[in-house]
């Protein structure tokens, strides 16, 4: 910036602080965090599955006790209608001849037999035909456990709460140089003034804007992804209070410290935050703040997702 005879130049520098080492302290412990639930879910899913089996292996063994009962009251009811079948023979044999009444009893036992008969093989085919039905095909068959729309209920519930999430903050230093030109511009009337300034940028997600679309089921390899947006600068907080004050070097001929009119410190103000915004909306830092967003949603999100099932695992993405 300069104004009539002042020259202001600043360039903002990130610095490392207490916050810094702190984000990337968190930062790794949360990756950590990550792999140990996706670990735990791959155990959850481990059991799940050891115990359908299990329950199938169960049901399968009490259909088999049951087709052996059914296969047993079966023969027996062959074994009951050959005994009535050579009881009526051997009776028309011991007459030696057939009579009318013979016929008739032999005719009866028959039929009722045969009755029996039907009734156990009508019986045996109904049973066969509600277990066909009942029974899904190994090749058909889904992977069981909860609805995409129990997790979008969910997560959706969480996303309302979150409008501007800080996943990121970054503190800066702003040296910046005022020159207060002279009597023509001559050096001996110069007099230059270094200052350092500080701030800190804060950078932000929104998560209320997340809706259903944003948010997709994977029952196949048990994930539940949400899109997120990217994060953003919010706003910049400038630290006067740290601000730091060089001696004033002067020409030969200059007198006094440099004095700055309003409108030379709104112009000076403008420069300093116009320089901290330049350097935190630079990519390096911009891609950090995402690789913290990633982070500080899945911690927010996974929680969530594993109440609902703790067989799935939560993975966050950028909506674009």
């Amino acid at each position: 910036m300069s104004k009539d005879n002042i020259k202001v130049e600043s360039k903002a520098e990130i610095i490392e602080s207490d916050k810094t080492r702190e984000q990337t302290k968190d930062a790794e412990a949360l990756r950590k965090k990550k792999q140990k639930a996706s670990e735990e879910a791959a155990k959850a899913h481990e059991k799940a599955e050891a115990e359908k089996r299990e329950k199938e292996e169960a049901e399968r063994l009490a259909k088999a006790e049951e087709e052996k009962l059914a296969a047993q009251k079966e023969a027996k009811s062959e074994q009951i209608a050959a005994l009535a079948a050579g009881a009526a023979a051997a009776a028309l044999k011991n007459t030696g001849k057939i009579r009318w009444t013979d016929f008739l009893k032999g005719a009866l036992i028959g039929l009722l037999c045969g009755m029996l008969i039907a009734y156990f093989i009508l019986d045996r085919m109904y049973q066969n035909m509600i277990n066909a039905q009942t029974e899904t095909p190994v090749e058909t068959e889904e992977p069981s456990g909860p609805s995409s729309v129990e997790f979008e209920e969910a997560v959706l519930e969480a996303a309302s709460e979150h409008s501007e999430l800080i996943v990121m903050e970054q503190p800066l230093s702003i040296p910046t140089t005022i020159t207060k030109s002279g009597l023509g511009n001559l050096a001996i009337f110069s007099k230059v003034k270094d200052v350092t300034y500080y701030g800190t940028g804060v950078y932000t997600v929104d998560l209320s804007k997340i809706d259903a679309k944003h948010i997709r089921t994977d029952i196949f390899n048990r994930t539940v992804s949400i899109l997120i947006p990217h994060a953003v600068l919010q706003y910049v907080n400038p630290d006067l209070s740290r601000t730091e004050f060089q001696d004033t070097e002067k020409g030969w001929l200059a007198f006094g410290d440099i004095k700055l009119t309003t409108e030379e410190s709104n112009e000076l103000e403008k420069s300093v935050m116009s320089a901290m915004e330049e350097r935190l909306n630079q990519d390096d830092l911009l891609i950090q703040a995402d690789e913290f967003a990633v982070l500080k949603t899945w911690e927010i999100f996974q929680p969530i997702i594993a109440s609902v099932s703790p067989e799935y695992t939560v993975e966050m993405e950028f909506s674009e």
